[in-house]
């Protein structure tokens, strides 16, 4: 069996929180995963947030340290880095959490390190960054023993989810020239079904008949937690599937809300998703909406089970 080990992004403000972010890289490989974060990293860099954007992208999960500051603040956007780096994490749709300080804790912090742990410049950005925050999953702590068991307690279960892909050893990989092998003949195949697909008149998304795509989907399972709990047994007795898969998400997600990145970038493989900011020159965000074959492939999935 093979033992992944998932990269962890570890965000913060730095200087006030030295201790408790040690804490938690300590906290992260003694569970056998591997942390990251830009730590090292002069903030106030426009090509620096590209490379912190391609290390959150490159990370399984993203873990926020929130204490009592704020951070540097991105001219453009008004907000600070870490809460630039906590939006990117949010609109890619990545598993996150976030370890917030307690009341009581900062003013002990106060007490021991002055006021340089405060944010005396930002309050109102700090409130309201915390508010968005605490709207998520959340832990508190007074310590650091409270951010190692978050850590421990959190990070098992993310490491039971199958859709993490994480890391593994080299001796551990899947047989790559038999998996070359299968995908070449499945090239051959996709391309043959779209040449014969193309002189006809059935109509393709993205070079796919529509029950070929659909099948491609539902072959994709999904976590049940990928679709709202309310939702769940109606969707499965309405496709007549005992597993949930892609091609129920694509059916009951707000489709202006496309923001789980593991599954819109699946989508988007098949033609049927794209990034709206794709063409944005040193664009921070990434959002995905519904291509044309989306849209249309969208509207036959539910004329074809809206009254079943």
């Amino acid at each position: 069996m093979r033992k992944k080990k998932l990269q962890v992004f570890v965000s913060s403000t730095y200087v006030d929180l030295i201790e408790e972010r040690q804490a938690a890289v300590q906290a992260i490989l003694s569970c056998g995963h591997i942390p990251a974060g830009m730590e090292l990293f002069t903030a106030g860099d426009e090509s620096q947030m590209n490379v912190i954007k391609r290390w959150i992208e490159d990370s399984d999960v993203y873990l926020l340290i929130l204490g009592g500051r704020y951070g540097s603040i991105e001219p453009k956007s008004g907000k600070s880095y870490t809460h630039l780096e906590y939006d990117y994490a949010v609109s890619l749709g990545m598993p996150l959490f976030a370890v917030v300080i307690n009341e009581n804790a900062l003013d002990n912090k106060v007490d021991k390190d002055g006021k340089s742990v405060l944010e005396l410049q930002n309050p109102q950005k700090l409130k309201a960054f915390r508010g968005i925050v605490l709207s998520k999953m959340v832990k508190f702590f007074d310590d650091i023993k409270d951010i190692k068991l978050a850590v421990h307690e959190t990070m098992g279960e993310f490491a039971r989810r199958e859709n993490l892909v994480g890391w593994v050893r080299g001796d551990q990989e899947v047989d790559t020239d038999n998996l070359a092998e299968q995908m070449a003949q499945l090239t051959k195949e996709n391309i043959a079904l779209r040449e014969r697909l193309a002189t006809s008149n059935i109509e393709t998304y993205n070079g796919l008949s529509f029950e070929d795509l659909s099948n491609i989907l539902e072959k994709s399972p999904l976590q049940p937690d990928a679709i709202q709990a309310e939702e769940i047994e109606a969707v499965k007795t309405k496709f007549g599937h005992q597993t949930l898969n892609l091609l129920h998400y694509f059916y009951i997600e707000d489709q202006t809300k496309l923001n789980k990145f593991e599954y819109v970038s699946k989508l988007a493989k098949y033609g049927l998703t794209e990034d709206m900011y794709r063409n944005v020159p040193n664009n921070y965000s990434t959002k995905y909406e519904l291509s044309d074959d989306g849209k249309k492939f969208w509207l036959k999935l539910h004329s074809k089970f809206s009254d079943s």
